[in-house]
């Protein structure tokens, strides 16, 4: 199958899935803390203090933290989230179940300090309009503890799911293990040997993310979550992965399955 076709029916299941009334893709949670991650307008540092949260944990967490922030705060306006006593932070980081509560207890904070400071309590200055979206996922890198994944995934969250108009150049693939998974097998990225990945992580991490801009020089970051949720979904590391149920089934070469889907990385 050429690689041309591999890379269209992943951009169009990727396009397809988008729902931007719905806005963020991908998280199960209440219908309030929904609306408040996706309400740019009035609270854009709801979207912010959810992307950094978003790593070692179920996503629904992360995205549900601002909500269970405005529950303990009384309130979600920049000014009073400053004024909330650091033993709140606490109580609600550690009771939310996330895996980093101590260093989310120092990083978002943090967060809403740089907001308030660098951009006047507004987040949404951080995506300004002629804003190009590497300069978008620059200003996210600014921030304590975001790495270039977490600040390629939210640049190409606002543009997916929200519509957000970014000029050239546009965001990288967030690399993640999903993605590199889906690569491998789909054959968008040839494979190292496992001795060479437990090494090499980094520059397999950068080998994903020239490979990305090269199949997509427009915008790299649009194959993110499409191979990301083909990878949560159905392609599958820890088990036999789902292919007759996946939505790539009629053009992915499935390389590798069958000799790794038994073993793989966390999901």
């Amino acid at each position: 199958m050429p690689v041309d076709d591999i890379v269209s029916r992943l951009k169009r299941f990727g396009a397809d899935s988008i729902k931007r009334e719905d806005g963020v893709s991908g998280i199960d949670v209440e219908p309030a803390a929904r609306a408040l991650v996706n309400d740019l307008e009035r609270y854009p540092h709801a979207f912010v203090v959810a992307c950094i949260a978003d790593r070692q944990t179920k996503s629904d967490i992360a995205w549900s933290l601002p909500h269970l922030l405005r529950e303990a705060a009384g309130g979600f306006d920049v000014d009073t989230l400053l004024e909330l006593e650091k033993d709140k932070w606490t109580s609600v980081l550690v009771s939310s179940g996330h895996r980093l509560a101590t260093q989310m207890e120092r990083l978002l904070p943090a967060a809403i300090r740089h907001i308030r400071h660098r951009y006047g309590g507004d987040a949404s200055r951080i995506w300004a309009d002629g804003s190009s979206g590497a300069a978008v996922a620059r200003r996210f890198l600014a921030f304590d503890g975001v790495g270039p994944k977490i600040a390629n995934m939210a640049v190409n969250i606002l543009i997916r799911d929200f519509g957000i108009q970014l000029t050239r150049p546009m965001p990288d693939i967030a690399v993640d293990t999903h993605v590199l998974r889906v690569f491998e097998r789909l054959g968008l990225l040839g494979r190292l040997e496992h001795s060479q990945l437990r090494s090499t992580q980094g520059k397999q991490h950068l080998r994903l993310q020239l490979r990305a801009r090269e199949l997509s020089p427009e915008w790299p970051g649009e194959l993110d979550w499409p191979a990301w949720y083909v990878g949560r979904t159905w392609c599958h590391a820890g088990r036999p992965p789902e292919c007759d149920a996946c939505c790539m089934r009629s053009v992915c070469p499935r390389q590798g399955v069958g000799s790794d889907s038994a073993t793989g990385s966390r999901t």
